[in-house]
């Protein structure tokens, strides 16, 4: 979605650039139509209200467009569920973060339940140590902690996704030997 976005700007951008410097350059004062279609246009009535419509279309499609990613936005953060369902799910989070910080190699857990009251999903980032074997940390959440918190919601088909990031122990720096010939 990053791209679409950035590509558009930057069209904006051209655009605008472009403008300046043919305001620059003089070319101001010229009408920005071409005259045949200043003529096309007053001879026909019909012209003027249909380019009208069709503007009004694009921009009726763009705000739309707008709510919808304003909606994707709030849900990731929010999710549409019922207050009940909410209180269960900080419980059994509590557990699920307590339950997988046991696991072996597994440093820090942060989740988060998102998505809509149709598609709910559970995201959950899991700092691990460098040295771990994320594919047995995966299978140990899958099979323990990500499964009874999908029992203890009632919810047996919730989407996990798991997010891993190792976290390398920092290199201590060694103090500088000169080398025997050098020195």
């Amino acid at each position: 979605m990053r791209i679409p976005i950035a590509a558009t700007g930057a069209l904006l951008l051209l655009c605008g650039a472009s403008a300046l410097a043919l305001g620059a350059s003089g070319l101001a004062g010229h009408p920005p139509l071409d005259p045949a279609l200043v003529r096309f246009a007053a001879g026909s009535p019909w012209f003027l209200p249909a380019a009208a419509g069709v503007a009004e279309i694009l921009a009726l499609a763009g705000q739309l467009w707008l709510v919808v990613q304003g909606r994707t936005v709030v849900h990731l953060r929010w999710p549409d569920l019922d207050p009940q369902t909410r209180a269960h799910a900080r419980a059994a989070a509590d557990v699920l973060v307590k339950t997988a910080k046991e696991l072996p190699d597994v440093q820090d857990v942060r989740i988060r339940l998102t998505g809509t009251a149709n598609r709910p999903r559970l995201v959950m980032h899991v700092t691990c140590a460098g040295d771990a074997l994320l594919s047995e940390v995966y299978g140990e959440l899958g099979a323990g902690p990500i499964e009874r918190y999908r029992r203890a919601l009632g919810m047996p088909d919730l989407k996990a996704i798991v997010r891993f990031r190792l976290a390398f122990p920092q290199q201590q720096k060694r103090p500088r030997v000169p080398h025997p010939e050098t020195a």
